[in-house]
Order: C-alpha cells, then sequence, then structure tokens
C-alpha cells in the first residue's frame, strides 16, 4: 500500500515545485575539479532518473581563486557543454549583474536518447 501511495504525493510534490518554480540544486563550493565533476555527472544522471527536467548547479565565481577565475566556472560548463545533445537538452549560465557566472541552469533530457534506447536493446 505504502508504494502506491508514493507515486500519486510524488507527482504533486513535483507539481507543487514546478509552480512554485523549485528546481534541485547542486553546490559544489568546496570541492576539487575531480570531485565536482563526479558529483556533476552523478547529479544529472539522478535528476534525469529522476524525471526532473531542469536544475541548477553553483560553481562559483571564483575571486578567491589566481587570475580571479575559478577552475569550476571552467571545468563545469565544458562538462555540461560535452554532455548537449545527450543527457543534456541545453543549458545557460546565470550571469549577474556584475558581468560574471556562478552557476548555471541545466534542461535535462528525461526520455532515453535514440542512441542510449539503442544501447539497451542490443
Amino acid at each position: 500500500m505504502t508504494g502506491r501511495a508514493r507515486g500519486p504525493v510524488e507527482r504533486l510534490r513535483r507539481s507543487l515545485a514546478r509552480l512554485l518554480g523549485l528546481v534541485p540544486v547542486l553546490d559544489l563550493h568546496g570541492l576539487g575539479v575531480a570531485d565536482a565533476v563526479r558529483a556533476t555527472e552523478r547529479f544529472l544522471a539522478d535528476a534525469a532518473a529522476d524525471g526532473h527536467d531542469e536544475v541548477r548547479i553553483v560553481y562559483g565565481k571564483g575571486r578567491g581563486s589566481p587570475g580571479g577565475i575559478g577552475a569550476l566556472r571552467i571545468a563545469i560548463p565544458d562538462l555540461v557543454a560535452a554532455r548537449e545533445g545527450g543527457l543534456v537538452r541545453r543549458f545557460e549560465r546565470q550571469v549577474e549583474s556584475d558581468g560574471h557566472d556562478g552557476s548555471m541552469r541545466v534542461w535535462l533530457r528525461t526520455d532515453p536518447a535514440p542512441e542510449r534506447a539503442r544501447g539497451r536493446a542490443a
């Protein structure tokens, strides 16, 4: 009985989140590049598998980094761009009034891409 109740409750929760504009957020502050890349890959895959079509990733501006540009500010958008056309439908850096970005919105493909579906069927 518990499994049956979860379906409608989960659908209601998702509907309310969409109505309020809430999306899952991954905050990468404090992580090194390798850990941030792993966390981002896992987050995107889990979010898509859970049916989320939009997420937000916060990687920071890197103001304390050498040259004022953080390593994650380069690595994470590059990673997401490399996934575009597969898991990622599109993405957009969130540029603030100072002209710098520290986060991005990512729109996910929640249905299997044709190449992934073929791979599973084989």
